[in-house]
């Protein structure tokens, strides 16, 4: 008994650790070159910064310090990007802080609402925003706070405490933005290759993914999730990429076009996937996707070696040109044979058709994606291209956080009323840096873990450093040795994922407990006042992300799925149609947060069957799309219309339960009497545009069919959501 009671102490003091077994420790005993320059670039930033305050006499250098660890980003062009919109984030944080202070300068608790009120505010659009601006809402937020809650028992002093405050943070962000751009060899040039490199790995796994398919190998098909996660965060990070290389030769949009075009390639994947598993196929096919997949494999290794796919899009276009003279033959040979029992031959002639359509479109994906990538490795001059991507928002993310964060200020400012403690002003401050770096982060209840780790490590490191070798520094070179070591893990830790969260806390609130003053050294008695304040002030804000509004996956990951639904939804009756490529990539977007809610080594079957039905979703609305251009054009008759009109009015209004199995029903029964009514169709344009609408029901039906679960509203998920 007494072992087990050790050992399950001993678990409970290692969740505390950065590291749950030895394996994990590899970020620290070998780091990549990447992290140890980026570790020491911003520990030379965070040094020059603190150099500077004590030169100009500042009386808390310690705060230009924490304040380049704060912008301290993983590359150069994310730390430009964002320090520009830091300063103004600032400036904005320091005109409402002296604001608030004349508004309210004798009520404390009306001061409190008020500022409450503004870090939910600023914490609401800095998640709802998701790029480089959503760091100056939050920084406006808790600037605002730390000014103005320093200032509160002293509203005579509000507007030196602002320049004092206003001037760390812009030192600290100057001092960092130099270092990065100092250090910043050959940026250009490292850009220019990193896009480069994960262009290519995006372009040749898709590719790939595509010749295991046409060897037979289906299930490869749903090997797209981790494409399309490479692909987006590869998006994510191309606005950092074009800002490294210093001027616009239109690359970083010819990247954005190549992969849509990925993305588009992949759905189409799916689409040709489901017709090979659920139609007869013949010799002529087998022998054509035997060339593709030769010619594919020819081309995933030229890919690295070559700039001029003149030679490869020549090949495309003889496949696909195949393609269509196949075609062309099965639609002679249905309108010459007079068959007894013509109907079966007359549906299999219509599936082989099919067959070869979805391989031409395919294809055809294909060589835009080429035609796209020999843009961005070569961009002319005189290009003006542009690819914007629609901005991607989460309105019901933003409202928790604003929320969680206007009650934990709240709540703050209570205690601090009822308890009257003067150093509780600071605790309310650090709790509002908290919140507003837990609010970036897509998961603040993951990461808040991490940040109460860092910020305990945090305590323990600086407080021995106190004790032993800050209480004999007598200069800044033995200030620089003690916080070298410290500051250096700190950042190896930033780098690395997994351990992002207890870095980034343990290099923010570590230099707040060991610099006091530009004339002053850290005392006991101080340390312990300075602990506290920052243990409750981190504490609190870790209490508001786990217990108000928790973050819950199974309930994130049904919100996302009912979203997908709603959009697939809304395509069978909105006018005007978005863009098909915009659209998929905001429900790619999707799908990898879809994903990201999953523990893959506990919910191995529950991961693959969500995966289906996402890939399900993006199949539909494609064809729905399709589906609602032929009804706007002229081609189709007025008869083979209303019947795809009423296919999409059905797909529009299920809400699932019984109205779901009716959709299916009604899908299957078009399928039926669109085959009899292509067959006895003499024009030959209307014939292959009714053909192409049955192409597009059979994907809409089988995609129904086969994901029930995911589809159906009223499900939850085999029990598990």
């Amino acid at each position: 008994m007494g072992k087990n009671f050790l050992s399950a102490e001993w678990l409970k003091l290692t969740n505390f650790l950065p590291f749950q077994n030895p394996n994990a420790l590899k970020w620290l005993y070998s780091p990549p070159k990447e992290a140890i320059y980026f570790s020491l670039r911003t520990i030379i930033a965070s040094f020059l910064a603190l150099a500077i305050a004590l030169w100009m006499q500042l009386d808390s250098p310690k705060w230009a310090m924490m304040t380049v660890w704060i912008v301290a980003q993983t590359s150069p062009g994310e730390t430009i990007a964002k320090s520009q919109w830091r300063v103004v984030g600032t400036i904005i944080g320091v005109i409402m802080a002296v604001t608030m202070i004349a508004l309210f300068p004798q009520e404390p608790m009306l001061f409190g609402i008020a500022m409450a009120l503004w870090m939910g505010c600023c914490c609401w659009l800095g998640s709802l925003i998701r790029g480089s601006s959503s760091y100056s809402f939050v920084l406006a937020g808790y600037t605002c706070a730390l000014i103005g809650f320093a200032s509160v028992n002293n509203p005579n002093d509000v507007f030196m405490t602002a320049m004092a405050r206003g001037s760390y943070i812009i030192l600290g962000v100057l001092c960092q933005s130099f270092i990065e751009r100092l250090f910043a060899f050959n940026m250009d040039q490292k850009a220019k290759k990193s896009l480069h490199d994960n262009l290519l790995k995006a372009i040749t796994g898709s590719l790939t993914i595509i010749v295991d398919v046409l060897k037979g190998d289906y299930k490869a098909a749903f090997r797209v999730q981790n494409v399309f996660t490479a692909v987006s965060a590869f998006q994510n990070s191309i606005e950092f990429r074009k800002i490294e290389m210093l001027h616009d030769d239109h690359m970083a949009d010819h990247v954005h076009a190549t992969l849509s075009s990925v993305s588009i390639v992949l759905a189409r994947l799916i689409n040709l996937t489901v017709y090979m598993q659920n139609f007869i196929k013949d010799k002529p096919f087998n022998d054509i996707t035997f060339k593709v997949t030769k010619y594919l494999e020819i081309l995933i290794g030229s890919l690295n070696k070559q700039t001029d796919f003149t030679e490869h899009l020549n090949e495309l276009s003889k496949l696909r040109w195949e393609c269509r003279q196949v075609i062309a033959d099965y639609i002679y040979y249905d309108a010459i044979e007079k068959l007894e029992e013509g109907q079966e031959t007359s549906d299999n002639l219509l599936d082989r058709r099919i067959l070869y359509r979805s391989l031409s479109k395919l294809l055809g994906e294909i060589e835009a994606i080429l035609v796209e990538y020999q843009y961005a490795l070569n961009p002319k001059k005189t290009d003006k291209f542009k690819f914007s991507l629609p901005p991607i928002y989460n309105f019901k993310m933003a409202w928790w956080n604003g929320f969680r964060v206007f009650v934990a200020v709240l709540v703050a400012c209570f205690l601090w009323e009822i308890t009257a403690w003067d150093e509780f002003p600071g605790s309310i401050g650090l709790l509002c840096v908290a919140c507003g770096r837990l609010c970036l982060f897509e998961n603040g209840y993951k990461m808040c873990i991490g940040f109460l780790k860092g910020t305990l490590w945090g305590v323990l490191v600086s407080g021995i450093l106190d004790v032993s070798l800050m209480a004999q520094a007598s200069n800044i070179d033995m200030v620089y040795l003690a916080l070298f070591i410290p500051l250096f893990i700190g950042g190896l830790a930033i780098y690395n994922l997994p351990t992002r969260g207890i870095g980034m806390s343990f290099t923010i609130f570590f230099p707040f407990m060991i610099i006091l003053g530009n004339q002053v050294r850290m005392d006991e008695e101080t340390f312990l006042n300075s602990m506290l304040v920052m243990l409750i002030g981190v504490g609190m804000a870790v209490f508001a992300f786990r217990f108000i509004a928790p973050y819950a996956p199974k309930k994130v990951r049904r919100e996302i799925r009912i979203k997908m639904l709603h959009s697939v939804r809304s395509l069978a009756n909105i006018s005007p149609l978005p863009n098909p490529r915009r659209w998929l990539v905001v429900t790619m977007e999707w799908f990898v947060s879809l994903m990201r809610q999953f523990d893959a080594s506990k919910e191995t079957m529950l991961v693959q069957k969500y995966n289906h039905g996402a890939l399900a979703v993006m199949s539909i609305g494609l064809n729905i799309m399709e589906i609602r251009k032929m009804i706007d054009q002229d081609i189709l008759p007025e008869d083979i219309k209303n019947e795809l009109r009423v296919v999409m009015r059905r797909v529009s209004h299920f809400r699932g339960g019984r109205r779901y199995g009716r959709t299916v029903l009604i899908a299957k029964s078009a399928i039926r009497r669109l085959r009899l009514r292509e067959k006895a169709e003499e024009n030959l344009a209307k014939r292959l545009e009714i053909s192409m609408a049955i192409a597009c029901l059979i994907l809409i039906y089988f995609s129904l069919e086969k994901n029930v679960a995911f589809l159906n509203p009223s499900y939850r998920l085999y029990n598990q959501d």
